[in-house]
C-alpha cells in the first residue's frame, strides 16, 4: 500500500472519530484522565442543541455582562457546544489550560460557523 493511500485512510479514521484535540497536559475529572478529547459534532442532534441551550444558562450562572443574544460568540457557549460533542461536562473543559481551552472552544465556534 502507497503512503499517500494510507495517510488517506487516516486522514478518513480521524474525520470518522471527529476533531482529536491532543491535550497539552492530561486532567482528570471524576476519577478519568483525559489525554484527548474527540468533538464528535456530527452525532448531535436538534435535541442536543435544545439541552445545549439550557446547560449554557448553568454555565454562565453568576457572570456578569453576558448577553445572551450574542452567545454565538461566547466562550462559554462554545465549551458547551464542544463539551456536548466530547461526552464530557463543560464543567471540566474549565479545568483546561488556556490554549485546550481554546483549541477545544475554537473548533466548536468552526462548527457552529459551518467550517466542519
Amino acid at each position: 500500500m502507497s503512503d499517500k493511500v494510507a495517510n488517506t485512510e487516516k486522514l478518513d479514521e480521524i474525520k470518522q472519530a471527529g476533531t482529536v484535540i491532543k491535550l497539552s497536559r492530561p486532567i482528570s475529572w471524576e476519577e478519568t484522565e483525559y489525554k484527548e478529547l474527540v468533538l464528535d459534532f456530527d452525532r448531535l442532534s436538534g435535541d442536543d442543541i435544545m439541552a445545549i441551550e439550557s446547560d449554557f444558562m448553568d454555565y454562565i450562572k453568576g457572570q456578569k455582562n453576558v448577553f445572551v443574544q450574542f452567545k454565538g460568540e461566547h466562550p462559554g457557549y462554545h465549551a458547551v457546544v464542544a463539551a456536548r460533542a466530547a461526552g464530557v461536562n463543560p464543567f471540566m473543559l474549565k479545568k483546561l489550560t488556556a490554549r485546550d481551552f481554546l483549541k477545544v472552544t475554537g473548533a466548536a465556534k468552526d462548527f457552529l460557523n459551518g467550517w466542519v
